[in-house]
């Protein structure tokens, strides 16, 4: 609910940019104006201690965008920061959105805006910086989470890497600098490997306490934990089985695919079964810069996945590449890492495609609806499209092989990474046992912003 009172959020606000930047905006607030529907402001604001003759910023807001991101103690709770009022409520009245007054605090670091409702609040330069709307800083502000840039990797680039792939199991629990490096790798080449875990007793489940360092686990049909023992035999999915596995993704069937997958090794005394990994994104790539029209029917036609075993039912259409909406930055060719979303890919849980599988019989009618006949012209770009992908992810020149010993963790991301593995050879006596879990994305990038702002990029 909207309060009508009048209390000077500069405080509060201080404390509340401080938090998001570590290092204060160099630059000042020149002079502001504003009618009833808008506040323009110009700034001089510069980054890494660059020249202050910098030619300044001209932004004209919309005042239902200022009024809404109040930080005052009237328009937000001062303890969990978050809002006590909607969107919605600004419409009701236009005094909830017409400036009183509007002036530049001495220091010139804050525009302070009282508004006729009652509420004033103090809105940093960072704030103005942050949503300027130039391309130069914000082009990619409602997708970009992070600073740190993914890196679309093949073998090559992926041994550039090995130097920062791998940390210990101590180091990854209870450094935080530390830590925070495996969540960068993780976002920059989407795998890490924890070493020398400690063995699984009553009082400690080292798996467990690797994922609960970035998130809570992710609980799934396979329950919070899931084994993988050749003792033990399990038809339930493929990858409990000792056969040579594609390519894939896990839970694709699955609405919302869980983000990163932990997998632990706890025995590996079999021969064979060696894992293998690729960077999908980079497989994406060369398919855009290739064959343009492949490259878009695989962002439009949906592939099937299911999974139908014993009381379970799952179903879910997606296409093959999902991307963030287009803008003037993430189409730029060098920029694709900002574009790319997600893939979706997993032949061993792929149900029968259902779009573009008809076509037009010579000289007989049919009884398939004339859209459905059209939808084969697509899918002759999505079906071309899928060659060129399989042959990139199949090219070991993209791959990574890994035999993984014992007493270790590897994690990767599942919406990115793609996962095989070699057939496993059983020897007498022999076992194979690898724990898996998974976590959500958004508890990732939650963590990597924490620790983001807490010791900058």
């Amino acid at each position: 609910m909207l309060k009508m009172l009048s209390k000077n959020g500069n405080v509060l606000a201080k404390r509340y940019f401080n938090k998001f930047h570590k290092k204060p905006l160099e630059g000042v607030i020149l002079n502001s104006s504003f009618n009833k529907d808008s506040t323009t402001v110009s700034f001089i604001a510069h980054e890494n201690n660059r020249s202050s003759t910098d030619k300044p910023y001209t932004v004209c807001f919309n005042n239902i965008f200022l009024r809404d991101s109040s930080r005052s103690p009237g328009s937000v709770d001062v303890g969990s920061g978050q809002k006590l009022f909607t969107t919605g409520e600004l419409a009701t009245d236009s005094i909830h959105t017409t400036p009183e007054l509007v002036e530049i605090t001495s220091d010139g670091k804050f525009l302070t805006i009282k508004w006729k409702d009652g509420d004033v609040y103090d809105y940093p330069l960072e704030f103005l910086y942050k949503y300027k709307g130039s391309t130069f800083v914000t082009r990619s502000l409602r997708n970009r989470h992070t600073s740190h840039r993914p890196t679309l990797w093949d073998t090559m680039i992926f041994n550039d890497h090995l130097k920062t792939f791998a940390m210990d199991y101590d180091e990854f629990l209870h450094d935080d600098k530390r830590f925070y490096d495996a969540l960068i790798n993780l976002q920059k080449i989407g795998m890490v490997m924890i070493k020398n875990l400690p063995k699984i007793d009553k009082s400690v489940d080292p798996l467990r306490l690797l994922c609960n360092r970035i998130g809570p686990v992710r609980s799934t049909i396979y329950g919070e934990i899931f084994e993988v023992n050749n003792l033990k035999p399990n038809d339930s999915n493929i990858t409990f089985s000792n056969k040579k596995l594609p390519f894939h993704q896990d839970l694709t069937y699955l609405e919302n695919i869980p983000g990163f997958q932990l997998l632990h090794v706890v025995k590996n005394e079999t021969d064979g079964g060696e894992n293998l990994y690729v960077d999908a994104f980079n497989s994406t790539r060369h398919i855009r810069e290739t064959d343009i029209e492949a490259y878009e029917a695989l962002n439009i036609v949906p592939i099937n996945y299911q999974y139908k075993k014993d009381d379970k039912r799952y179903y879910q259409s997606k296409p093959l590449i999902e991307q963030y909406d287009s803008n003037e930055h993430n189409v730029e060719i060098g920029n694709y890492e900002y574009l790319i979303k997600t893939i979706n890919y997993s032949p061993p849980y792929q149900a029968p495609l259902t779009y573009g599988i008809y076509n037009k019989a010579p000289n007989r009618e049919v009884s398939t609806a004339p859209g459905k006949v059209i939808e084969r012209f697509l899918f002759r770009d999505f079906i071309r499209g899928l060659k060129l992908f399989e042959q990139s992810i199949n090219n070991p020149a993209n791959q990574i092989e890994i035999s993984m010993p014992e007493d270790t963790c590897i994690i990767f991301n599942n919406r990115r990474i793609l996962h095989a593995r070699n057939e496993i050879i059983s020897k007498p006596n022999s076992q194979r046992l690898f724990r898996g879990c998974f976590i959500s994305n958004d508890h990732f990038m939650s963590k990597l912003t924490y620790f983001e702002e807490k010791f900058g990029s």
